[in-house]
């Protein structure tokens, strides 16, 4: 079991680590067209990865759960970016990541758990 806590940990690890490269790049040099200032469009998408970064290299439970929240939000964003032309490939990669990091902080939340559970009584 620890064997596999490691495995989805590494690949929720991947996922955010995942989405901040790709935001940065995409957003600060691979973008041709910009609808917002480029500074301001990566601080808005990077605002809610930040507080992530430390818990999930750590393994804490609540933020791997907080992930799983997040990483809806992005994939979101990717569907979204799916149907723009020229930034079809930006939405595939952030698919990716995105679930990379769902699918990691679901499975390392589940496997961890808290493992308290209330006793069945009858009466």
């Amino acid at each position: 079991m620890k064997n596999w806590l490691w495995f989805w940990r590494g690949s929720a690890i991947l996922g955010l680590l995942g989405l901040i490269a790709l935001i940065i790049l995409w957003n600060g040099w691979l973008s041709t067209t910009q609808q917002f200032p480029r500074s301001l469009e990566i601080l808005i998408l990077l605002l809610p990865l930040m507080p992530l970064i430390r818990g999930i290299i750590r393994g804490s439970n609540r933020s791997h759960v907080f992930s799983i929240l997040v990483s809806l939000l992005y994939a979101t964003l990717g569907v979204g970016y799916l149907f723009s032309p020229q930034e079809e490939i930006y939405g595939w990669l952030m698919l990716l990541a995105s679930s990379l990091l769902y699918i990691g902080g679901f499975m390392s939340a589940k496997l961890t758990g808290t493992g308290r559970r209330e006793p069945k009584t009858d009466g």
